[in-house]
């Protein structure tokens, strides 16, 4: 009986995060986990002074890996 040797093929997950990464302009922000695109700003150690937002650190996080339970830094 003889063997042949089948070509090895991609991974559909390769092939899929390849075919949203190339349609995206280079200024839109993408999550290096998931490749999501909604994002979430959020202000940490902020006051409020006369009804304003005043100080804090701003973060955006991705809104899908959030939904997991991880926290993603995005920028």
């Amino acid at each position: 009986m003889a063997l042949h040797v089948v070509p090895s093929a991609p991974a559909p997950e390769q092939t899929k995060l390849k075919s949203r990464t190339a349609t995206k302009p280079a200024e839109m922000l993408q999550c290096p986990r998931c490749a999501g695109r909604e994002f979430i700003e959020t202000v940490i150690g902020a006051m409020i002074q006369a009804r304003k937002l005043k100080g804090g650190t701003r973060q955006i996080i991705c809104v899908g890996c959030m939904l997991k339970g991880d926290r993603v830094v995005v920028a």
